[in-house]
């Protein structure tokens, strides 16, 4: 999801097999999980009316999806977690059933790591008057992880992989400068609440850190980070805090990061070189090479990308236009699966 304030290595033609040219919406009617577009991504759900369907994230064991449905629009009203199951090919088998759906509440997924390896979900909600972290085992009641005091938020939590930890982002705006207003920090807590630790302080660095996403190994984590004025870019950061590096540098805005399963690729949304929309790129976690573009629809913005566990797919967000218009949710072939 755009902020809501904005087995070898993979060869450069292996990763362009899965993009095609140029594609077009299959239009509002278009319901059947088979619809697809030029480029190769195949629909997998989209909601009604107004509904916004965001952030995908892969279970565990890849049979289904957790999404987030906002009631009025891209990132407006009140947000339902729902689980979409897949059948055996990967494309959705049944309709999406509900997680949790709280009147007047906003529940809300990070896609990447949402889920734990015993199939809990992570997800920030006001549901008890503040933005805080929490978990939810499909049928099973919300459990709260963070409780604190004043005006900021805890956002978008992901999963280590052993399930014991979660980091998050706290983020505090001020107020009255829009979107480049943010200074979001990095946390980490075990999953029962303890031991919460800082790992990156935003207003001490005078930086905005965002949506960080855990590395399959469980040593890194993957973040959006902007510094003043300036574009997203992506960065890495070692479990513990230690090791800041920048990921990308190319001109653009870089955004919605997470893994691939092996952990040598990281996913993400940009506009590299140029772009007018963001699309879905990968890009080698070492820093190592240039971002390689996967979707390719210049009139669709595509975002908030998950990699499936057994990377064949990458399932993504995607309206048309750039206003921020209710969205659909996608998937297409991971790049070098043929």
């Amino acid at each position: 999801m755009r902020s809501r304030l904005f087995v070898a290595a993979f060869t450069a033609v292996a990763l362009l097999t899965a993009c095609g040219g140029g594609g077009t919406d299959p239009g509002p009617d278009a319901e059947s999980p088979h619809a697809a577009r030029a480029d190769g991504a195949e629909l997998l759900f989209r909601g009604s009316g107004r509904a916004s369907a965001q952030n995908p994230a892969f279970s565990p064991d890849g049979a289904s999806v957790v999404f987030t449905l906002f009631r009025e629009g891209y990132n407006e009203g009140a947000a339902a977690l729902r689980v979409l199951p897949l059948g055996a090919r990967g494309t959705a088998r049944a309709k999406p059933t509900t997680l949790l759906d709280e009147a007047d509440r906003a529940a809300v997924n990070l896609p990447g790591s949402s889920w734990s390896p015993s199939g809990e979900v992570a997800f920030a909600s006001d549901r008890a008057g503040r933005d805080e972290v929490w978990v939810l085992r499909p049928g099973g009641e919300p459990a709260r992880v963070t409780a604190h005091e004043g005006a900021s938020g805890y956002l978008e939590p992901s999963f280590s992989p052993d399930g014991a930890w979660i980091v998050f982002q706290e983020s505090v705006e001020r107020e009255g400068s829009g979107d480049h207003a943010g200074s979001g920090s990095l946390w980490k807590v075990r999953r029962d609440g303890t031991g919460a630790v800082r790992l990156l302080d935003g207003p001490a660095t005078r930086s905005d850190n965002r949506q960080p996403n855990w590395s399959p190994k469980g040593d890194k984590l993957v973040f959006q980070r902007r510094e003043g004025d300036g574009d997203w870019a992506l960065y890495t950061v070692n479990a513990d805090g230690s090791g800041l590096r920048r990921l990308t540098r190319g001109r653009g805005e870089h955004t919605d990061p997470s893994w691939s399963p092996d952990g040598r690729w990281v996913v993400f949304s940009s506009t590299e070189g140029g772009l007018d929309l963001p699309q879905i790129f990968v890009t080698p976690a070492d820093g190592g090479g240039r971002p390689v573009r996967v979707t390719r629809d210049d009139g669709r913005y595509d975002g908030a990308p998950s990699w499936s566990p057994d990377g064949r797919w990458i399932a993504f967000e995607s309206h048309a236009g750039d206003e921020d218009r209710p969205s659909s949710l996608w998937r297409i072939p991971a790049p070098g699966t043929g």
